[in-house]
């Protein structure tokens, strides 16, 4: 019979790897959360239409690349393919966005049919961070000023940071006719993604990676010209922001999101080592999604980190701290009381400290074989000699030293002293 293997294009962390992933994310809600941010846990599936309705119909996303299927109730469900729309929704129907700012935060998985690849699999991780109520481009600016603290504390030395503006929803409407007008003659010329866009979502072929479509849109109009006077000073007021408290970046007039709901300023993090899925953060501005979902007009800002993307980043740079281990050993199957006993003892003293009890497994030799396997730090051993002396046996197995006899009361100043 033949084993049973993931489905292709899911995503499992191996145990190696658990370390990497739990710390990452602990690393980004410690300085979210020291930006105010709280968390908001929200489900997996969503009604299709909310998607269609947000994300855009014309997009790749709800076109191609959703897993949607229908319910008992013959309703149209679909695995989130990305976040912001349905902590939107969730913010609508619990009522936050009458409650005043939101500031929010959240991660889990995200499902999208594509090819998978380097950086890219079907199910994917995502940390995101969203900030309602506030128009202010100062909010924009702290949102990518949270993301250069938390690539800066990574790390990761080769991020760059681009910057755009698609102006207004009416900026964009303008521009889009223009450039419609203007690439309509060159349309067989155009890779074939583009030719469908012409069409259906112009903005996206701005973001064509064909080198030949890129050719032809060196003398496109461009969406800078469409600007009204409030979208030009957003633009410049964020990139004073920058340049004040000295963040670089690279202005791209090519950069849109593929998302329909975005305006005004938008931004992504990209990184040369990660390949040709090079952007591991992304986020914008989307004053429009509210009213678009059935809630009040409420400006809105937020981002998006790629988890897998984010950790092959800053794998090789930054720092874990595996936590210490410590084996307990009895000699006895009488002392398996005072061993469970003294065990959760050291847990209750040390909790950044992982302890492992050997339960009826006597053997010593054994034991510690098993202990240094694991990279256990110490090993703590209770046998006769040790009852009878009121004492412990403690051995440091991440140095060459001999094994001491000490009290408990020795032993918890010696663990101390060593973490």
């Amino acid at each position: 019979m033949s084993k049973f293997q993931k489905v292709r294009g899911m995503h499992e962390v191996p145990i190696k790897d658990s370390l990497i992933w739990s710390q990452t994310i602990d690393h980004l809600i410690k300085i979210v959360k020291s930006f105010s941010y709280r968390e908001i846990r929200l489900p997996i599936l969503e009604q299709t239409e909310l998607f269609r309705r947000s994300v855009g119909d014309e997009t790749d996303i709800v076109n191609k690349e959703m897993f949607s299927f229908d319910s008992k109730s013959k309703k149209s469900i679909s695995l989130r393919p990305e976040g912001t729309a349905g902590c939107m929704r969730a913010s609508i129907e619990q009522g936050l966005l009458d409650q005043g700012q939101q500031r929010l935060f959240y991660y889990g998985p995200m499902y999208r049919y594509e090819r998978p690849q380097k950086g890219r699999n079907r199910e994917f991780y995502q940390f995101s961070a969203e900030a309602y109520g506030n128009e202010s481009v100062y909010t924009d600016f702290e949102l990518i000023q949270i993301t250069e603290k938390i690539i800066s504390s990574l790390n990761i030395s080769n991020a760059c940071l681009e910057i755009n503006s698609l102006g207004s929803k009416e900026c964009q409407e303008k521009f889009s006719k223009e450039l419609v007008k203007f690439l309509t003659p060159l349309k067989n010329k155009l890779d074939e993604d583009s030719q469908k866009r012409l069409n259906f979502n112009p903005l996206r072929i701005l973001d064509s990676k064909n080198q030949e479509t890129q050719s032809f849109l060196k003398n496109a109009p461009k969406i800078s010209d469409f600007y009204s006077s409030d979208s030009s000073k957003k633009s410049k007021d964020l990139k004073k922001l920058l340049d004040d408290y000295g963040i670089k970046y690279i202005e791209n007039n090519k950069l849109v999101r593929g998302l329909d709901y975005y305006n005004d300023n938008v931004f992504e993090w990209k990184s040369d080592s990660l390949g040709s899925q090079n952007t591991f953060c992304a986020g914008g501005r989307y004053d429009s999604l509210s009213k678009k979902l059935g809630g009040r007009d409420t400006p809105a800002v937020g981002f998006s980190f790629g988890i897998e993307r984010l950790i092959l980043a800053c794998k090789d740079n930054f720092i874990y701290q595996r936590p210490k281990l410590c084996n307990v050993i009895i000699l006895e199957e009488s002392f398996l009381n005072l061993g469970a006993n003294f065990s959760d003892k050291i847990r209750d003293i040390f909790p950044s400290l992982e302890v492992r009890f050997s339960g009826l497994d006597i053997n010593l030799k054994s034991q510690l074989k098993k202990a240094i396997k694991n990279n256990s730090n110490f090993a703590i051993i209770i046998g006769r000699e040790e009852v009878e002396s009121n004492s412990f046996s403690f051995k440091d197995l991440s140095a060459d030293k001999n094994q001491e006899s000490l009290s408990e009361e020795e032993l918890i100043s010696k663990l101390k002293e060593l973490l």
